[in-house]
């Protein structure tokens, strides 16, 4: 029953006419936050945060193709006990490319790209860094008020059953640079 609903909304967002002038080029700076998925991830690295930049180029009177990069940064849940001057920490870097459908003054942008994802162990005076380049996707739906956009998203990176999943909120301030 979800799924039918589930699906039925994302049609209904696919073609729902909008009513939204010509939209803007634009570049947003964001503050992101997500919260850990998967049960690997989740014991260890429950929350994160970080900064965010996309570019939207208009496509078209709805759409906008757009080129996402970010950083989140998910330090280990301090209920963990480490020995003193060691620390761990979980660090996610996706590239995504997209394309955004606007509903005024509603969104939704589905995502594809990669992901760096490196697990840093400091452990005085040694630091060591293990880094992976993984498949990345997200979906993300938004709310967009004047030169301000809020956001929630599902991001997906690696393989499973050690992938990647979070759900993540963005607040971000849009920079228009001019019309289609």
């Amino acid at each position: 029953m979800i799924k039918h609903i589930f699906f039925g909304i994302f049609f209904l967002l696919l073609t729902w006419q909008s009513f939204a002038q010509v939209p803007q080029s634009q570049v947003n700076i964001g503050f992101d936050a997500g919260i850990t998925l998967n049960e690997f991830y989740q014991a260890q690295f429950p929350a994160g945060f970080g900064a965010s930049i996309k570019g939207l180029v208009a496509a078209g009177p709805r759409g906008q193709w757009s080129l996402t990069g970010n950083y989140l940064y998910f330090p280990i849940d301090s209920s963990i006990p480490l020995a003193n001057g060691e620390n761990l920490s979980l660090h996610l870097a996706p590239l995504l490319a997209g394309y955004r459908l606007n509903f005024m003054p509603f969104f939704f942008e589905p995502q594809i790209g990669g992901a760096l994802v490196a697990n840093r162990f400091k452990n005085s005076p040694n630091t060591y860094t293990e880094r992976q380049i993984e498949l990345a996707f997200a979906l993300e739906m938004g709310y967009r008020w004047e030169q301000v956009e809020f956001s929630l998203r599902y991001q997906h990176a690696g393989p499973s059953p050690f992938h990647l999943g979070l759900l993540g909120i963005r607040a971000a301030y849009v920079l228009p640079f001019g019309r289609y």
